[in-house]
């Protein structure tokens, strides 16, 4: 297991599970609309199922409601994406003993969380993947023009649509995905798809991005005063070690006798 903190490990976590419950209600959904549509009244078939479960509905148009169910998607995905960036932050200042002072712009999170990381942000984007930061900022942006419709242009979505568009082939290449990015008006599930996974391969690239090596954990667990009662037991001390960098950071590689002989010295 590569080096990970555990904004990241709950990030995945958590969309591992969400993604879980929207792919059983996208296959629920196209279900019951093939079911209607094979019916010979759609709305005698969306009356019947209400009666049956007992839940009051109006007729929708399928249109519609293959359209909104996305939007909602990349809602929730948004929501976790903002906690998990806000997480990140505070883990990265409680490893490596910094304080990230984002500014009072008017610039999203994750735009002023990369231009302060103290790293070249060119290279950084490069490397953790600019294809999956381009991603994120589009989907955020459609969130946005979801939750607060007239504050959002359409010229100003239609920018950030344009952009990604440009990466298509990219798109594809990497996620196998043919069908995305699409408009505003045309989501499909697949955008959710791309959206949630652009965010894990965000996250996991720029763990390995920041990877720290073993004099900085040296200085992250002489600041913790890890086990300080252990020190002199060094059987003890360097298993309590191992365990601790594996479920802090799923850290399986670094060299613990040299950590431990840092650490007595």
């Amino acid at each position: 297991m590569s080096f990970r903190l555990k904004s990241v490990a709950e990030l995945r976590k958590e969309l591992g599970q969400y993604d879980a419950v929207v792919q059983l209600t996208e296959v629920s959904v196209r279900d019951f609309i093939e079911n209607a549509k094979n019916h010979s009244s759609v709305k005698e078939y969306i009356t019947q199922q209400s009666q049956k479960y007992s839940i009051r509905t109006n007729d929708v148009e399928m249109d519609l409601l293959m359209n909104r169910l996305p939007l909602q998607y990349i809602a929730s995905v948004q929501q976790y994406a903002e906690y998990f960036f806000y997480r990140f932050k505070l883990d990265y200042e409680e490893l490596f003993d910094i304080k990230i002072e984002l500014g009072d712009s008017n610039d999203a999170f994750l735009e002023k969380l990369i231009s302060k990381l103290p790293y070249n942000k060119k290279k950084l984007l490069t490397e953790v993947g600019e294809v999956h930061y381009d991603i994120i900022k589009y989907y955020k942006k459609v969130r946005n023009k979801y939750s607060h419709y007239f504050q959002i242009s359409d010229n100003s979505l239609k920018t950030e649509f344009d952009k990604l568009l440009l990466r298509k082939d990219e798109i594809t290449e990497k996620y196998g995905l043919t069908d995305v990015p699409n408009d505003y008006e045309n989501l499909n599930f697949n955008d959710f798809m791309l959206f949630t996974r652009a965010l894990k391969y965000f996250a996991n690239n720029l763990c390995d991005f920041i990877k720290p090596n073993d004099d900085l954990l040296i200085e992250h667990l002489k600041r913790k005063k890890f086990k300080l009662n252990l020190l002199n037991k060094e059987s003890r001390y360097k298993t309590a070690l191992k365990m601790y960098l594996m479920h802090e950071f799923g850290i399986e590689d670094s060299n613990i006798d040299y950590i431990y002989s840092a650490l007595v010295a």
